[in-house]
């Protein structure tokens, strides 16, 4: 039992200083991933955008809406649309309170027994802090923090398919055709979620991992699981089709290629988006 403990440790302290942390990027030229890559076809784009998610005390956000506006402009000026280009700006989780409390936004610091219990279901809360809201730019349509996903007042649904190419001609096709097989084709909106989002690996050999209260798409999220234990943890990547609905009734199609740099960086996200669907 001893042994077993102390292999663990150490598995969770090479995780730490390794998986999702970016402590090694930049070490390696990884510029081959880096690029976006899209196109228009009529008035719909087809993207595939990476983003090093890497910090855990960060969301970054997508706002669909302007890229494929950007890149519909661009095509008309006679541009090819690999012109237009995302610039992920970080978003810091809040740490503290400044301002009236919103009356929801909590960070709380959670003991998952990973080690010394049942894993991720084993836990109890040592302390919750009211913090201020999540800091968000003014318009957006997609939000990530490592493996988690929110969304601005959308919607989403998992589809059997796995790949953009794949999917039926528009989405009354695709509800169809799920219709038909059977499939669930109910959108689910963000939910509140109190112990996914971790944003701070520091104290993490004492089983201690503080946490954002935040809603998140629970649906979306299931694209990347971090299941803990085993130790080192494993990773589930799901590589399905997820349709987002948004909050004017547009959808897009979203689809995560690839969780990994070419150098073996975990949350390096590669995402390929069809707007609208």
């Amino acid at each position: 039992m001893r042994s077993s403990f102390l292999y663990g440790m150490l598995g969770l302290s090479l995780w730490i200083c390794s998986a999702c942390s970016g402590l090694f990027e930049g070490i390696y030229d990884d510029s081959s991933s880096k690029g976006n890559h899209s196109e228009a076809q009529g008035d719909t784009i087809i993207s595939s955008v990476y983003l090093e998610a890497t910090n855990w005390a960060e969301w970054y956000y997508i706002d669909l809406h302007a890229f494929r506006d950007e890149i519909l402009a661009a095509q008309e000026a006679g541009l090819p649309g690999d012109s237009v280009s995302l610039t992920f700006t970080p978003y810091p989780v809040p740490q503290g309170l400044t301002s009236a409390w919103d009356g929801y936004s909590y960070n709380r610091t959670y003991r998952f027994r990973v080690l010394t219990g049942a894993g991720l279901s084993d836990y109890e809360v040592i302390d919750s802090t009211q913090v201020d809201t999540q800091p968000e730019p003014e318009t957006w349509d997609l939000g990530i923090h490592r493996n988690n996903v929110r969304t601005h007042n959308g919607s989403v649904l998992a589809t059997p398919y796995t790949s953009l190419s794949s999917l039926p001609a528009n989405s009354a096709a695709l509800f169809d055709a799920m219709l038909a097989a059977g499939e669930d084709t109910t959108f689910v909106a963000d939910s509140y979620n109190e112990r996914d989002v971790w944003f701070d690996s520091s104290n993490m050999i004492a089983e201690l991992i503080p946490c954002q209260g935040i809603a998140v798409s629970e649906v979306l999220s299931t694209w990347l699981k971090i299941n803990l234990p085993p130790i080192p943890p494993t990773f589930t990547h799901r590589s399905n089709v997820y349709l987002l609905r948004m909050s004017d009734g547009s959808i897009a199609a979203l689809r995560l290629a690839n969780y990994m740099s070419t150098t073996g960086v975990k949350c390096c996200l590669t995402i390929e988006i069809e707007y609208p669907y």
